[in-house]
């Protein structure tokens, strides 16, 4: 007779032995550079260090890494707004605060400026991807609605107008950075938007 064993049963495999965030960070940027159709598994195992299997069992296909790195994306830029919104700048200072981050951020890359991996990127599936769509539509929501709660802060009688300004512009410095504009060409955006808002 076989007798039962206290000892709780040992799991099969080797336990997962590197951080989920940082390898959406790494596919995120590689999906940033690439596009999503331009971006192969290889891709991905070469950018995050991970085996096919291993993605394969953490994240699922190239498809649900790609929707992981979307709502990594969203997330991150919502408390991004949300940090600025509560330290209480004034108006001038808080959008030239926006801009900044924004703009570094965007000429940054894996092999040059790579802009907004949302603009840049989801834009292109979301026509026949209903998944890539809903969440491109989130993050529009998402930059409109938080700069409109920062410029209402403000007493900013316009603030829904100047958000969808404000959201627009930081689009158009995703596209320029992709296409080569400098740091001063896109400053000098910036600074434009800035000074119809709160000038």
């Amino acid at each position: 007779m076989v007798q039962k064993s206290d000892e709780a049963p040992r799991r099969r495999g080797r336990p997962r032995s590197f951080d989920p965030a940082e390898v959406l960070g790494a596919a995120s940027e590689r999906f940033r550079t690439r596009g999503y159709a331009g971006t192969s598994l290889d891709d991905l195992v070469d950018a995050t260090g991970l085996q096919r299997p291993s993605l394969y069992a953490a994240f699922g296909d190239k498809r649900a890494i790609y929707l992981a790195t979307l709502d990594r994306t969203i997330e991150r830029a919502g408390k991004g707004f949300d940090r600025l919104i509560a330290a209480g700048l004034p108006l001038r200072d808080s959008l030239q605060a926006m801009f900044r981050t924004v703009i570094d951020g965007y000429l940054t890359g894996e092999t040059g400026p790579s802009g907004c991996i949302m603009v840049s990127t989801s834009a292109a599936s979301a026509v026949d991807d209903a998944e890539i769509r809903e969440r491109l539509a989130a993050f529009l929501k998402m930059e409109d609605d938080k700069i409109e709660q920062l410029l209402t802060a403000h007493g900013d009688p316009k603030a829904h107008a100047h958000a969808r300004l404000a959201t627009a512009t930081i689009h158009s410095l995703s596209v320029r950075a992709r296409a080569g504009a400098s740091l001063e060409d896109l400053d000098a955006l910036a600074a434009e938007c800035v000074e119809l808002i709160a000038g």
